[in-house]
């Protein structure tokens, strides 16, 4: 009620008159009244009731909530107003007003604040075991604890949030879902059985808390020291491999973990042999194809155990094709440091030439490159001979043609001589393949059957009586497109984009006005119905071009072993 509750409220009109009037002395009043009552506190969900009293009688009445929270009773248009008090989460004040229309059509009102107060039920707070399914739980086993079952009793109530807590027990425990409704953990090492004590603490959604306790047993190990070196691994020559004995364990929590390779020959490299994880790069397969490590765990008592782990080392899958020597990387304008995150992924960065430095070779050669030099008998003879006669690419396995040196005038030169040149004439299968021209004996080279390149091959594959076959074999042929594009070095800082110490003797750039060399591909690009045209790779650049095959260009032999 306000601050004139049990007052009335009078509307008073009082006539005087002046001299001879013959009017009453009585003034004459109209009124109205109300009042709502004194102001209550009440329990929520429980009955209400507020009785108006009002004056004069006869009128209406009209009860609303003006503040606090809705109540689905209101709007009341009766004397008294029953309503039950609203189902709250926290205490608070309904302002209710009630106004009264008297007969004569006069107004009134008055407020009543009706304080509600919360009923709080307390949560029940329960726990389960729900892992591991086989009872009891032992060393290494996830125990799983589950608040799932608490409750909150109230009607609309619910558990809000979850506290976790170690009362007892060891403590190298290592919970986690400390503040979620399920807790875990793994079975610690022991060396003997103990309790270990949890604590839960539940709030529901009015803040209210309850607490319980769950009490578990852990059974001792028959070790007080465990040795785990991981898992046997797979990896690749070159990866960097990681050894993990981070699951070794002692009782005491404390370790200190040493790691030795037990296998003979090559001694990896370890990061560390102290720590108990440590990482080392793969040997080449070559050199090394298994290797075997032994960790040595010790507790804070001196008490040790050892575990092994075995690492198979494969061939990384580089193919059986060169790289193409690149080995520096670049940004739009200059070279940059490869590890620049700008500009990855660039063939520096990955393949063989990538590896270069690990891959043990069997002869030599730029970067990825590797190369055998062979005498005329494909003996295999020192990287530094300077008296070779062919060359084996030790990735492909493919023998090269090393040409003789540059001399005399054509057509009276030696048979492999560098500077001889021919137009792409080829036999394939006994049969002479489409598009092939012939050009003229004893022109651009010294054959005399014609120039074009069967008869460089037909004459290296059949050497005179007595003589030797060139470099041990007699299947010598033109290379494929990408046989001869395995040659090519695009980092090297040389003229030509071949190895010059390796396949000496390139041919002057005014024999022909250019270094182009034939491969076996012939190409579709404007060429009709006839395949008029083959590819020829320019040992100056790199590039490759489709030109008539009755043009002439150099050749470089190759044979399979």
């Amino acid at each position: 009620m306000n601050a004139f509750k049990g007052s009335w409220v009078v509307l008073a009109l009082i006539l005087t008159g002046c001299g001879g009037g013959s009017g009453s002395d009585e003034p004459s009043q109209v009124s109205a009244s109300v009042n709502a009552g004194a102001d209550l506190q009440v329990t929520e969900k429980t009955e209400v009731t507020l009785n108006a009293q009002a004056s004069p009688a006869g009128g209406t009445f009209n009860w609303q909530v003006i503040s606090g929270a809705n109540i689905s009773e209101f709007p009341i248009t009766e004397q008294q107003a029953a309503f039950v008090a609203p189902d709250i989460k926290a205490d608070v004040n309904l302002l209710i007003q009630v106004d009264y229309v008297a007969p004569d059509g006069s107004l009134a009102s008055d407020q009543v604040t009706v304080a509600v107060k919360s009923n709080n039920q307390l949560p029940i707070p329960s726990i389960s075991q729900t892992a591991p399914e086989t009872l009891p739980a032992k060393y290494k086993d996830t125990i799983t604890l589950s608040a799932a079952g608490s409750s909150d009793p109230d009607e609309n109530g619910q558990v809000v949030a979850y506290q976790w807590q170690q009362v007892s027990g060891p403590t190298t425990i290592q919970p986690t879902g400390l503040n979620t409704a399920t807790l875990s953990f793994v079975h610690p090492l022991l060396a003997t059985s103990l309790s270990s004590i949890w604590q839960l603490t539940v709030t529901d959604d009015e803040g209210g808390q309850a607490s319980t306790q769950f009490t578990l047993g852990l059974l001792a190990h028959s070790s007080v020291v465990v040795a785990d070196a991981g898992s046997d691994q797979q990896v690749q020559e070159f990866d960097e491999v990681k050894l993990d004995g981070s699951n070794s364990d002692t009782v005491s929590g404390q370790k200190q973990c040493v790691w030795r390779q037990v296998t003979a020959g090559t001694q990896v490299a370890l990061s560390s042999a102290t720590g108990c994880s440590t990482t080392f790069d793969a040997p080449d397969q070559n050199i090394l194809s298994q290797v075997e490590f032994e960790l040595t765990v010790t507790d804070s008592q001196n008490r040790s155990a050892t575990d092994t782990v075995r690492i198979d080392i494969e061939k990384k899958p580089l193919g059986k094709l060169n790289d193409s020597g690149q080995t520096t990387c670049y940004n739009n304008t200059d070279v940059i440091t490869c590890s620049m995150t700008q500009f990855t992924a660039q063939d520096a960065q990955r393949g063989r030439d990538y590896f270069a430095t690990q891959v043990a070779k069997e002869g030599s050669g730029r970067a990825g490159f590797d190369f055998t030099k062979l005498n005329r008998f494909a003996d295999e003879l020192p990287d530094d001979a300077t008296d070779f006669a062919c060359v084996r690419d030790n990735v492909t396995g493919l023998i090269w043609e090393v040409k003789e040196a540059s001399a005399g005038t054509l057509p009276n030169t030696s048979s492999r001589n560098a500077q001889n040149s021919y137009t792409w004439y080829v036999e394939v299968d006994g049969a002479v393949a489409e598009g092939s021209v012939q050009a003229a004996a004893n022109t651009t080279c010294p054959q005399d059957s014609h120039c074009g390149i069967q008869a460089l091959i037909d004459e290296v594959n059949n050497p005179a009586v007595g003589e030797q076959s060139y470099c041990g074999g007699n299947n010598w042929r033109l290379p494929t497109y990408m046989e001869l594009l395995g040659l090519l070095d695009y980092g090297s800082a040389s003229s030509a984009v071949i190895d010059e110490a390796l396949f000496p003797h390139l041919p002057s750039t005014t024999t022909l006005g250019h270094r182009y060399y034939w491969t076996l591909q012939s190409s579709l690009d404007g060429t009709g119905s006839m395949l008029r045209r083959a590819y020829v790779i320019d040992m100056d650049t790199g590039n490759d071009f489709a030109v008539e095959k009755s043009s002439s260009a150099f050749v470089r032999l190759v044979r399979n072993p």
